[in-house]
């Protein structure tokens, strides 16, 4: 079974993809509005075994809700990292290229504005 990555169209990993689709559904305002809902329905019951219950299941959706988003903001600057590497060494190999061509370019010139030096160096 072959995920992608919702924006990229990249393949990515099961839990990164897992990871997604749980963002879809929280990122949206009925979700907050529903979480919002709920805790104030919780805390006019002014019932303590109540408050009790819903901050605990308030503490953990917290914890699970940065873990899910953190687990694909880890594998996405996991793949922007190679990408950056990739495109580092592109960039290393094409100065190398420039710098040998200035330098062709640079002999070249030196050849045809003093070729009495060349001459001599060549005797």
């Amino acid at each position: 079974m072959n995920q992608t990555h919702p924006i990229t169209g990249e393949a990515i990993g099961l839990g990164e993809y897992v990871s997604w689709k749980i963002q879809n559904l929280i990122r949206r305002w009925a979700f907050i509005l529903s979480v919002t809902a709920a805790t104030a329905v919780c805390w006019a019951t002014r019932n303590g075994h109540v408050l009790t219950w819903w901050n605990y299941t308030a503490s953990w959706m917290a914890l699970f809700i940065e873990s899910v988003v953190g687990i694909s903001m880890y594998k996405q600057t996991q793949s922007d990292a190679a990408v950056i590497r990739k495109i580092l060494k592109m960039e290393t190999a094409q100065f190398e290229e420039i710098k040998d061509l200035i330098t062709r370019v640079e002999t070249d010139l030196e050849v045809m504005h003093y070729p009495e030096i060349t001459d001599k160096d060549n005797n």
